[in-house]
């Protein structure tokens, strides 16, 4: 009996293995394109982080203190009062909704790549727990939303600072303006 039980684990070890070898493939092309995925995703979020910490230290310079605000008459404080408010409206207005959106996505796609790590140490372990094809379909329709978002808000992100930088120089010239002596 001994001996036909240590004939038969191989066989029966041997014969799970094909399940998850039929899956070897999409699991290894779901954890390339998710980290390829993850990837576009942290640089795109570094990327946006660099360029308001950008806009907001470029314009730093050209800020005027309170006193000097208040001293601003006419003509000058209007256009000192615009530039400050186009600034605004252009950077810390502007990022923070992509920002947040970004923010929500980045905190569901961290909360699914257990799902993505389980799969494939699922298949280097040889035992994949649950319905296989569903989580792949899953995992990798959450790839293509994310290759799709991080599209829309490369562009969008292009956008915001072109804007930026029109702000800051306009914020310059007010300010080159409002010190002109």
């Amino acid at each position: 009996m001994k001996k036909l039980f240590l004939l038969a684990l191989p066989l029966f070890i041997f014969a799970c293995k094909p399940g998850v070898e039929a899956h070897k493939a999409a699991i290894e092309e779901l954890g390339t394109n998710w980290d390829k995925a993850t990837n576009a995703l942290t640089d795109l979020s570094n990327g946006l982080t660099k360029d308001m910490t950008g806009f907001t230290e470029s314009a730093s310079t050209f800020m005027l203190d309170s006193a000097a605000t208040v001293a601003l008459k006419g003509d000058a404080a209007t256009k000192w009062k615009e530039a400050v408010t186009n600034f605004k409206s252009s950077t810390t207005d502007a990022f923070t909704p992509l920002q947040g959106e970004m923010g929500d996505f980045v905190k569901m796609w961290m909360e699914n790549s257990a799902k993505v790590t389980a799969l494939k140490d699922g298949l280097a372990a040889g035992k994949i727990e649950g319905d296989v094809p569903a989580q792949i379909t899953e995992l990798t329709g959450l790839v293509t939303q994310a290759n799709d978002k991080i599209t829309a808000w490369t562009a969008k992100k292009s956008e915001l600072a072109a804007a930026a930088n029109t702000a800051v120089e306009s914020l310059k010239t007010a300010y080159a303006a409002a010190t002109k002596k």
